[in-house]
């Protein structure tokens, strides 16, 4: 079985959101971007402003994420079309859907 390939960078029609997360998933920092917004360098900016605060990244960008490092603590940087904000569930259950 194959895997789907996902491009993070595609254009998009809807606006993205670079996210920062501590291993607790609580957001660190969360930045908006406007549809049309080129992604890649967006989010390269992004990691860029990391390093120039102390955080070191631990791999390559290119899926769209990355982990940093500073001091012994962790943080995961990411680029999605989920607001991590909003309220609503973030994945799907077959136990809650009602059948007929």
């Amino acid at each position: 079985m194959g895997r789907t390939l996902r491009n993070p960078f595609a254009p998009s029609e809807t606006p993205r959101y670079i996210v920062v997360w501590d291993l607790q998933w609580q957001v660190v920092d969360c930045r908006r971007l406007d549809r049309g917004t080129d992604l890649r360098a967006a989010f390269a900016e992004a990691i860029e402003r990391l390093e120039r605060a102390g955080w070191r990244p631990e791999s390559a960008a290119e899926f769209g994420f990355v982990f940093v490092t500073r001091a012994g603590e962790r943080r995961l940087a990411m680029i999605t079309a989920r607001d991590p904000f909003r309220n609503t569930p973030q994945s799907f259950s077959p136990f809650g859907a009602r059948r007929p």
